[in-house]
């Protein structure tokens, strides 16, 4: 990816973020990355392509940061402090609009496109997964497919309004439901 095609991206996930994806304009888009439209669409067909393309572009990363994290030294504590700090990282900033028009809005594709990338990424997740559980760090009787499938729901309980005002925002859903999955209602592990 050259420089203009990264700050298109990058201006792409911070104004999605922010708004959500039919609220941006592509005219916005170019403003923000300081790119024509003509060089947009050199990159781009069009808005849902960008946002596919930002959305690949954090999978991507998260990916590369969880087995760097799931293949660390750490104690089992320490991963899941540092897989929470991760999830937490990844959805700073995001609206409520963006988790409608990503997650819940089937005009776009992008609901459909979200869960064909899942379904691609959960064979390697699972493979690391097992692969710590062989080294000791997660219970042998933990299933890593129940828990994928699982922490897939979140995108519908994400749009329930009560459980938003609960939490206090989307962003606070997701580390309490991250939280939940990775340590029950115990207290948090001791750190060593």
């Amino acid at each position: 990816m050259n420089k203009k095609q990264g700050e298109i991206v990058k201006s792409g996930r911070a104004l999605f973020w922010k708004h959500g994806f039919r609220r941006v304009s592509v005219e916005e888009i170019c403003k923000a990355a300081a790119v024509s439209k003509m060089t947009f669409y050199r990159y781009y067909p069009d808005k849902t392509a960008l946002a596919k393309a930002v959305y690949d572009a954090e999978v991507e990363k998260s990916l590369q940061q969880f087995k760097e994290i799931m293949n660390s030294a750490s104690t089992t504590a320490e991963k899941m402090e540092n897989l929470l700090k991760m999830k937490s990282e990844a959805v700073n900033d995001i609206s409520q609009e963006f988790l409608n028009d990503f997650y819940a809005d089937e005009t776009y594709g992008l609901k459909q496109y979200i869960a064909e990338k899942t379904a691609t990424s959960w064979e390697e997740i699972v493979n690391d997964y097992k692969a710590a559980q062989e080294r000791g760090d997660f219970r042998k009787d933990f299933k890593p497919e129940v828990f994928l499938y699982l922490s897939q729901k979140f995108a519908e309980l994400l749009n329930d309004a009560y459980l938003m005002q609960l939490c206090g925002g989307p962003q606070e859903v997701v580390i309490e439901m991250t939280k939940f999955f990775t340590y029950g209602i115990s207290p948090y592990p001791c750190k060593e």
